[in-house]
């Protein structure tokens, strides 16, 4: 073999070991990576953070008060910390915006019947469960207690729920490690101090309530 010839063999066997160097991690890191692309399935949620925000979206029907308790559209932004592998600190902020069914005695005017339970306004905190199946997806239950504000009510007699207790059952599907959708049905319940009105004088009332939401969950 000539020395031309062992010199172009030499350049190949560099460039070819330097082919093996680059290519080889590469393909490792797609074979890694590949899975993570897309919607997680058949593994349990591991979640990459111990924050949690998320945001909800649904309606309430208020059961409990004898003169009326919020009934309408509902918004509710959370917030959660992971202090154990299935407890979680938890507060909730919540914004009622109040419509119903019209059959009651309208305020200074017995003869028409109007919706008289009025707007809300709550914040709850306490702890939420987070129980994780063998699939992505995530059972979720709230034990918390809060204060709820009452306004613009048809009697104008607001007043505020407190202690309330607030729980339920709820499901997220996490697409992502980061992100899972689901819904979630809660129930509050607790006394309710009302101020005099243009209907009658202050009083103490039940206030219970039944909600629906659908929303995201995201992780940190």
């Amino acid at each position: 073999m000539t020395h031309r010839s062992r010199a172009i063999g030499y350049r190949f066997s560099v460039i070819g070991l330097l082919l093996l160097t680059f290519n080889g991690p590469a393909h490792a890191d797609s074979g890694f990576t590949e899975p993570g692309n897309g919607i997680q399935k058949n593994v349990p949620e591991d979640w990459p953070g111990k924050h949690e925000l998320s945001v909800h979206l649904g309606f309430q029907l208020g059961f409990g008060g004898k003169l009326g308790d919020a009934s309408g559209l509902k918004l509710t932004g959370e917030y959660a910390y992971r202090f154990h592998r299935l407890v979680w600190f938890d507060v909730q902020a919540q914004q009622l915006f109040g419509f119903g069914a019209s059959t009651d005695p309208c305020a200074g005017n017995a003869a028409s019947l109007c919706y008289r339970g009025g707007w809300m306004t709550g914040l709850d905190a306490g702890i939420k469960i987070k129980v994780p199946t063998k699939i992505p997806l995530v059972v979720e239950v709230p034990i918390l207690l809060g204060l709820n504000g009452l306004y613009s009510r048809n009697c104008d007699d607001g007043g505020i729920a407190v202690p309330t207790f607030r729980t339920g059952a709820g499901v997220k599907y996490f697409l992502k490690r980061w992100v899972g959708v689901g819904a979630n049905i809660n129930f509050d319940m607790g006394p309710a101090f009302h101020q005099g009105g243009s209907c009658h004088k202050s009083y103490i009332d039940f206030y219970g309530a039944f909600d629906f939401n659908v929303g995201a969950e995201f992780i940190l």
